[in-house]
């Protein structure tokens, strides 16, 4: 598998994983290898401008199991794909979330590299997340 699909199976993947545990639907053996796909040194950049690094990310996930109501939402959608050097790889992607009917959109650019240890062959190295207006 290429480094651009591997890169796609992990934004869609992940954010599948969400749901299933911020809805409390994913056992809590599937976090160890969740937390797998996160490199020690990645960076996000919320929607309203904060940074924050991997401990943070990490700690928002884990404490966020069960916090959705069971009719939670993400639809992933992929606006571009591209390879921008031997291991890394760029992926823009639109993100829907419905919580409690209310919708909201952002549109993330996500940076990865490869690694063979991550479940699916990549690590999340940046996180770039903006609010788009709603569909």
């Amino acid at each position: 598998m290429d480094l651009i699909t591997k890169a796609k199976a992990e934004v869609v993947n992940r954010h599948h994983f969400f749901v299933e545990w911020f809805t409390g639907r994913a056992p809590e053996a599937e976090m160890r290898s969740a937390l797998q796909a996160f490199a020690p040194d990645m960076t996000m950049i919320e929607p309203d401008g904060s940074m924050i690094g991997s401990a943070q990310v990490k700690a928002m996930i884990e404490g966020a199991r069960g916090k959705r109501p069971a009719d939670f939402e993400i639809r992933v959608d992929v606006v571009e794909a591209r390879q921008i050097g031997e291991s890394v790889a760029l992926v823009i992607y639109d993100e829907h979330q419905v919580i409690d009917g209310q919708k909201s959109a952002r549109r993330s650019s996500a940076l990865f590299s490869a690694d063979s240890d991550a479940p699916e062959g990549v690590v999340w190295r940046h996180l770039q997340e903006t609010w788009i207006t709603s569909e």
